[in-house]
């Protein structure tokens, strides 16, 4: 059986330079990648199921790239990827890159290297050049919840975030809230845009005006959410609701109002998109959006899996419904 060493030697490099043409490490010229590719045919030598892949033309594998695994959304959404996956006889590739765009550039190249046949994104930077990469090498790409506006030639399996945020923020202001505020993810990001777009537009459409100092945008993370609502409530007059942006941020949101001994909802209503398992069960009940996270990612696999078998994309985004539960975090304002 072939050995790393056998490969380097055929190839004419050093076996570092074999293990990141198949792993996907530092950047290799094409020609020492073209020798190696050529060696490990050649010996018939067999990496982690990477070059017995390269005989077949598939790697039988789809790279889902994340910001946040642990984010409930992003790890239902892998679920659902993986499920449809399986149906295929594939595995799926994850990799998080916890919002540091140099990591994600890293995952891309590498799965541009083909270590994999199929690529979901839901990733929160622009990621524009290794998505180009994966488009000039022939790799069936998709997006998932968001696409960076200058791709819009990438199929996108999303929900409506403006609208649901919209019927959210309505909701609030039915039961009387004239004074909202919103913790709001980076400006850059389409759905924080999109989810922002749709607090002030239920608020201007029932003539509210929204006080710029009570919308806190650019915030990721549970210590993101913590650091706004700390600012929400630090105002000398804060609002008497608030919108969240995901249930991460919420989360963070929810160790400051128990910190500052702020009530929910006597003293502040909470709305958040993304709902959890968890939120019917906490003290009150968190009223929130619930994106159908798994049936996206299955979704987005079956986009793959119809793209390896030679379909056409239609350019049209694949939007799914969102589901509004309501409860016990809401009330009247009191003030």
């Amino acid at each position: 059986m072939a050995s790393i060493r056998d490969v380097a030697k055929a190839a004419g490099v050093s076996t570092a330079t074999v293990a990141r043409v198949l792993n996907g490490g530092a950047p290799v010229s094409p020609d020492r990648t073209e020798r190696v590719l050529r060696a490990v045919e050649e010996l018939d030598y067999v990496s982690h199921g990477v070059a017995a892949s390269l005989s077949r033309g598939r790697t039988k594998l789809v790279g889902l790239l994340v910001s946040d695994i642990a984010n409930p959304f992003t790890a239902q959404v892998a679920r659902g990827l993986e499920d449809e996956a399986v149906r295929h006889g594939y595995q799926v590739l994850i990799a998080s890159s916890d919002f540091d765009s140099e990591r994600e550039a890293q995952v891309l190249t590498s799965f541009a290297r083909r270590t994999v046949d199929a690529v979901a994104l839901l990733s929160s930077s622009g990621v524009g050049e290794g998505v180009a990469r994966l488009v000039r090498n022939g790799i069936p790409t998709v997006f998932v919840d968001r696409r960076p506006p200058d791709l819009g030639h990438i199929p996108l399996v999303r929900t409506d975030s403006l609208s649901a945020a919209r019927e959210a923020v309505r909701y609030l202001i039915d039961l009387g809230h004239t004074d909202l505020g919103m913790i709001s993810g980076p400006h850059g990001m389409p759905t924080a845009a999109q989810r922002l777009a749709g607090f002030r537009e239920a608020c201007e459409s029932a003539g509210l005006t929204v006080r710029p100092e009570c919308v806190r945008e650019g915030f990721l993370g549970r210590q993101g959410g913590y650091r706004a609502m700390c600012e929400v409530l630090d105002l000398g007059r804060r609002p008497t609701a608030v919108f969240s942006f995901n249930n991460v941020l919420a989360i963070g949101a929810l160790q400051a109002v128990r910190e500052r001994g702020v009530r929910i909802p006597d003293d502040l209503s909470l709305v958040t998109f993304d709902d959890t398992d968890l939120f019917p069960f906490v003290d009150p009940p968190i009223t929130a959006i619930e994106q159908p996270a798994h049936d996206i990612g299955a979704q987005a696999g079956r986009v793959l899996f119809a793209l390896l078998d030679g379909a056409e994309t239609g350019g049209e985004d694949v939007v799914l419904p969102t589901k509004f539960h309501v409860r016990g975090s809401c009330d009247r304002p009191r003030r």
